[in-house]
């Protein structure tokens, strides 16, 4: 993981900066700018990745907004995250400070330009937006395009509207490319059926025959052929109130039916499974997604569930990639100085309840992107699940 610093010491500052754009003369040639911003450096708030990878200084214009002075990466380190850890430890230190909006100046595209082509699309990338190319500001021969973020907390999501209805074998990730523009760090969240039905995920009731514990546990008030659904995939019966089961399902799942639903179903008298591996399904999205956009996402699998204590079903998530799935607090200490010891934060069950809210039940919008969290990792969601052995309402 990449690791940002805020450098204090004014000498520091401008050495590290010499280091760096010395190192790029494509980009920082002409000798008198390139000498203000090593000067400069020492009176900016500057972050640099050691020993100088790069370096990102912040120019203050106001209560409410900021510049993104200067940032460079050496050669050698460039693809490796450096450029994006240092823009989100500047984003960081604009919401400390209260500043709402971030800006960066660079060349404008009415002047052909491959390296600034890129420079321009790696702003873009993190969520910055163009908002004018000026003529004069520097020179003629050189426009000056702006870009701005706003970098308030909070974050946004988005529903994908417009997509058909799913079947076997229709590719999920061209489907949400087409429908929507991506940027790195979004998570997308996706219902389970979307993924159960691309995968096959669906059987007829047509095709079930009931077993006689079916049609016991069935009764007068349920279609036997679904409770033999439930119980092809149930690893274990937890609960039992005929026709309701609770079952525990092979991926360690406790839930109503073992995942099995019949609503929202590509066509009467079917049910739609639970993928095989959630985990591996996002894993699966999230690649061919990077694939078709060029951008890093994550991806979250969601499904309702309902929980003890609670009369209610809320999303959780099933599958993950890309995103932190558990933020682990022990160790850490509140406002009032009290060590934490056992809190963990369920990151991608949260996620995935704000993600339903603009899904709905009835409203067949089964994708959403979440834009504006910065909760990258390397998680699974099967790291949220309870072992049988610690689970006290088994």
């Amino acid at each position: 993981m990449t690791h940002v610093v805020e450098i204090t010491d004014p000498a520091e500052r401008s050495r590290i900066a010499e280091a760096v754009l010395r190192d790029l003369p494509e980009w920082f040639g002409i000798e008198e700018a390139t000498a203000a911003y090593i000067r400069d450096a020492a009176t900016l708030p500057t972050f640099a990745v050691e020993p100088d990878a790069g370096f990102l200084c912040l120019e203050q214009h106001g209560p409410r907004a900021a510049e993104l002075y200067v940032m460079g990466v050496q050669r050698v380190h460039h693809r490796r995250g450096i450029g994006r850890a240092l823009v989100e430890a500047a984003e960081s230190w604009c919401r400390a400070n209260r500043i709402r909006y971030l800006h960066v100046k660079t060349l404008g595209p009415s002047r052909a330009s491959r390296g600034y082509d890129a420079t321009r699309a790696f702003y873009e990338a993190l969520g910055f937006v163009a908002l004018e190319e000026l003529h004069g500001l520097w020179d003629e021969d050189n426009p000056t395009l702006i870009l701005v973020k706003d970098v308030a907390p909070g974050f946004s999501v988005t529903p994908i509207e417009g997509l058909p209805e799913l079947r076997d074998g229709d590719d999920l990730a061209q489907l949400i490319a087409e429908r929507t523009e991506l940027a790195d760090g979004d998570v997308v969240v996706v219902a389970q059926k979307a993924v159960s039905k691309v995968e096959g995920r669906v059987v007829a009731l047509a095709d079930v025959e009931p077993s006689e514990r079916a049609r016991e546990l069935a009764g007068a008030e349920a279609d036997p052929r679904r409770i033999q659904v439930i119980l092809d995939e149930a690893a274990e019966l937890v609960r039992v109130r005929p026709p309701l089961l609770i079952a525990r399902t092979r991926h360690g799942y406790v839930c109503g039916s073992a995942g099995v639903d019949a609503s929202n179903t590509p066509e009467p008298g079917t049910v739609v499974l639970l993928p095989v591996d959630p985990d591996a399904s996002a894993t699966r999205l999230r690649e061919e997604l990077r694939e078709r956009t060029g951008v890093d996402v994550g991806v979250i699998v969601t499904d309702s569930f309902g929980r003890p204590w609670r009369a209610a079903t809320t999303d959780v998530a099933i599958g993950a990639a890309g995103v932190e799935v558990v933020l682990d607090l022990a160790g850490e200490r509140d406002p009032t100085g009290y060590e934490l010891h056992a809190t963990r934060i369920a990151v991608a069950d949260e996620i995935a309840g704000a993600a339903q809210l603009v899904f709905g039940k009835l409203g067949r919008v089964p994708v959403a992107v979440v834009r504006g969290l910065h909760v990258r990792g390397d998680m699974r969601a099967a790291d949220l699940v309870i072992p049988p052995e610690t689970d006290l309402f088994r």
